[in-house]
């Protein structure tokens, strides 16, 4: 396989459960950000942060609970106003047609599985969504520097990452 000329950091959070309990709840998609870096000049060159409303949302109901609030910072309001996950993936799909230049000019990096596998996959699948192929190939950062640092393995963000090797460098 060639090597991809952007890689796409994929973010999601959900009304409920985040960070390492991301989609335990099986609470729907509030939020998709993607972040895309040109790997040939080590540029970020696009961050798309996008609402989305739950299909279950209200106008009279809360949706977020107060964690993911605390969390992520969200207005409930917001999401209430928002565009459901159907149209916030075409949207993706379009960036990617016209922005990336098709399908193979990019590989998904995440930090963990749960994004795709917890969230998107079953998400999409309950809401008859059909992904577009490249939604089920990424990269899980996670697992590969647990790969490489065979002695990581209490890593449970990118932080954790981080502080494993500075203290590799400093202890060197």
């Amino acid at each position: 396989m060639a090597a991809s000329a952007y890689l796409v950091v994929l973010y999601c959070a959900t009304a409920g459960q985040n960070d390492e309990n991301l989609g335990a709840d099986e609470e729907e998609i509030v939020l998709l950000v993607w972040l895309v870096i040109d790997v040939t000049n080590n540029k970020v060159v696009a961050v798309q942060h996008c609402n989305v409303k739950p299909q279950t949302a209200d106008i009279n109901d809360v949706v977020l609970t107060e964690e993911c609030r605390q969390q992520t910072g969200l207005d409930e309001n917001l999401i209430k106003c928002a565009q459901p996950l159907d149209q916030v993936l075409e949207q993706f799909d379009q960036f990617v047609k016209t922005k990336l230049q098709g399908e193979g000019s990019f590989q998904f990096v995440t930090d963990g599985q749960l994004h795709f596998r917890q969230c998107l996959h079953p998400e999409a699948g309950n809401k008859t969504i059909e992904l577009p192929n490249y939604f089920y190939s990424f990269f899980d950062m996670r697992k590969e520097f647990q790969k490489f640092y065979h002695q990581a393995q209490n890593i449970t963000c990118i932080k954790d990452m981080l502080d494993c090797i500075l203290f590799q460098y400093f202890n060197n």
